[in-house]
C-alpha cells in the first residue's frame, strides 16, 4: 500500500516536471523527498505503536496480578497512602513482582494505618486479618472474580490489602475503606470509637455473604417428621448439615469457619437430638469462666487461663422451670439439658475474651499459651481434624475501661519462631516478645497490655 502511494507520487512529479523550470523541479524533488521520508517515519512509528499495543494486549491476557484483574476506580487511589501525587504505575510494578511468585508467603508488612479519629479498633483488626497468610493469599489470587458492584466490601478490602503488602509508604490512609464499611453498616458510620470484635465479625460475615455461590433451588422438602428422625441420628444430622455447608463454601469459610455440635436431651423420653452450626470465632465470657472455676476449686483462686475458658464453655447446661423444652418426639414439655461442643476446628481460630457485662472489666488477668494443642487438651468431638495444633499468630489488646473506648493495638507474626510486630496505628515496632509483662515501647509511650482481648491462632 505504501509502495503504490510512493510510485503514484513519482508519476505525478514527472508530469509536473514537464511544465516547470529546472530549479523549481529541484525544489519540488527536495520537498517530495522530505515528505516521503516523513511518511516513512510515520509508518515506522505506527508500526511501533501497533507492536506496542499487541505487546500490551498480550501482557494483559497473560497477567493475572491484582491490578490488571481489577478495574480500580480513581477514588480508591486515596487508600494507597498519604501522598496524593502517587500514580498507579508504581503499584503496577509491585503487582508484577507479586505475580512472579503467586505462591509466596505474604509475610509481615511494616505499613501502618492512619487513625481517622477513633479508628484504632479498625486498624488493629485489619492488621491482624491482613497478616493471616492463607487468607491474604487466597484473596489476592482470586481478585479477578471480584466485582465492585456485586462485592463492594470484598473489592475495597482486596485493594487495601494489596497496598498494605506492596506500598513503600510508612502508613496508608484507610478513609475509602472506612467509608464503604460505614455505608454498609451504620454501626461503623463516622470515625467514632467502636468494638474490634464487632468489626471483625462484620467483615468476615459480609465477605462470606458477597462471595458465596448462589443457592441452588431445590424442590426437596423435608417434613417435620423426617427432620425429627434425622436429628435423632448423629450421622444423618451431620451429613445433612455438611451438604448445605459445602454448597456455600467461600474463601472465608475455608479459613475461619469451624463447626459446633449441639446436643439437646429430653428427660421425658431420653432421646438426644443433634444439630450442627458454623462459627467464625469463639467467645468466652471471662466473668462466667472465673465463677465456674471458683465453684470447681473453692475459694482459692489464682487467675484464669484459656483452658478454664474451654472447660466452662463445654459444660452441660440443665434446662428446668421456664427453660424446659418441648419435645416433638414424645409431644410433651419436660426438663432437659443441652451441651455445645467443638466438632471441627477451622484453620484459623479467633478467640474473643469478653470481660463481664458490657466488657467493663478489662484488667482481669488472663493467661494464654503460645501453642494450643487440642490433641492434648481435648474439647474437640470429631476426629475429622487434620490439624489440632495451633500457634499464636495475632493478639489484639485494649487499653481502657470498655471495648468501645480507650485504645487498641495489635501484635502479629507469621511463624512460631519469629518475634511479633506491634502495630499501633501509624507506628510499628519489631522484635516484640509476648511475655508476662506484655509491654510494647513505641516512641515516647509505653503501652502495657494487662490482658488480651482477641487472640488469633493458626494451625501448624
Amino acid at each position: 500500500m505504501n509502495n503504490q502511494g510512493f510510485n503514484l507520487n513519482i508519476q505525478n512529479n514527472m508530469v509536473n516536471n514537464n511544465n516547470m523550470m529546472f530549479n523549481n523541479m529541484n525544489m519540488m524533488n527536495n520537498n517530495n523527498m522530505m515528505n516521503n521520508n516523513m511518511n516513512m517515519m510515520n509508518n515506522n512509528i505506527n508500526m511501533m505503536n501497533n507492536n506496542n499495543m499487541m505487546f500490551n494486549n498480550m501482557n494483559m491476557m497473560n497477567n493475572n496480578n491484582m491490578m490488571n484483574c481489577m478495574n480500580i476506580p480513581q477514588n480508591f487511589l486515596g487508600v494507597i497512602g498519604n501522598n496524593n501525587n502517587q500514580n498507579i504505575n508504581a503499584n503496577n510494578n509491585n503487582n508484577n513482582q507479586l505475580n512472579n511468585n503467586n505462591n509466596a508467603i505474604m509475610h509481615l508488612h511494616k505499613v501502618g494505618l492512619k487513625n481517622l479519629g477513633q479508628t484504632c479498633y479498625m486498624n488493629s483488626s485489619l492488621q491482624c486479618l491482613a497478616n493471616i497468610d492463607i487468607f491474604s493469599k487466597d484473596i489476592l489470587n482470586n481478585c479477578q472474580n471480584f466485582n465492585q458492584n456485586k462485592h463492594p466490601l470484598t473489592f475495597a478490602y482486596t485493594y487495601l490489602l494489596y497496598n498494605l503488602k506492596n506500598s513503600n509508604e510508612k502508613y496508608l490512609d484507610p478513609s475509602s475503606f472506612k467509608s464503604i464499611v460505614g455505608n454498609l453498616n451504620p454501626l461503623f458510620e463516622g470515625n467514632n470509637a467502636s468494638d474490634a470484635k464487632d468489626l471483625i465479625l462484620f467483615i468476615l460475615q459480609r465477605l462470606h455473604l458477597e462471595l458465596r455461590p448462589p443457592k441452588q433451588n431445590s424442590n426437596d422438602q423435608i417434613d417435620i417428621y423426617n427432620q425429627e428422625m434425622i436429628s435423632l441420628n448423629k450421622e444423618l444430622s451431620y451429613n445433612a448439615f455438611l451438604n448445605d455447608f459445602k454448597s456455600t463454601k467461600t474463601i472465608v469459610s475455608d479459613t475461619f469457619h469451624g463447626i459446633f455440635e449441639i446436643k439437646l436431651k429430653c428427660d421425658g423420653c431420653g432421646n438426644i437430638k443433634y444439630s450442627y452450626q458454623t462459627f467464625n470465632m469463639l467467645s468466652f465470657i471471662l466473668k462466667k469462666v472465673k465463677e465456674d472455676k471458683i465453684k470447681s476449686i473453692g475459694n482459692f483462686y489464682e487467675g484464669i487461663d484459656i483452658l478454664d475458658a474451654f472447660h466452662s464453655d463445654a459444660q452441660e447446661e440443665i434446662l428446668t422451670d421456664e427453660n424446659m423444652i418441648y419435645c416433638n418426639t414424645c409431644h410433651g414439655t419436660h426438663p432437659g439439658s443441652t451441651q455445645q461442643s467443638i466438632y471441627k476446628l477451622p484453620p484459623v481460630l479467633i478467640i474473643v475474651l469478653n470481660r463481664g457485662k458490657n466488657n467493663q472489666d478489662f484488667n482481669e488477668e488472663f493467661n494464654f499459651p503460645e501453642v494450643l494443642d487440642f490433641n492434648e487438651i481435648g474439647f474437640v468431638v470429631s476426629n475429622d481434624n487434620k490439624n489440632k495444633r495451633f500457634f499464636l499468630c495475632g493478639v489484639i489488646t485494649h487499653l481502657g475501661e470498655s471495648s468501645s473506648s480507650g485504645h487498641f493495638i495489635c501484635y502479629c507474626r507469621n511463624d512460631l519462631n519469629d518475634p511479633f510486630l506491634c502495630y499501633n496505628d501509624t507506628q510499628i515496632a519489631d522484635n516484640i516478645e509476648i511475655d508476662e509483662g506484655m509491654k510494647c515501647n513505641i516512641s515516647e509511650h509505653s503501652y502495657e497490655k494487662r490482658t488480651p482481648y482477641i487472640l488469633f491462632y493458626h494451625y501448624f
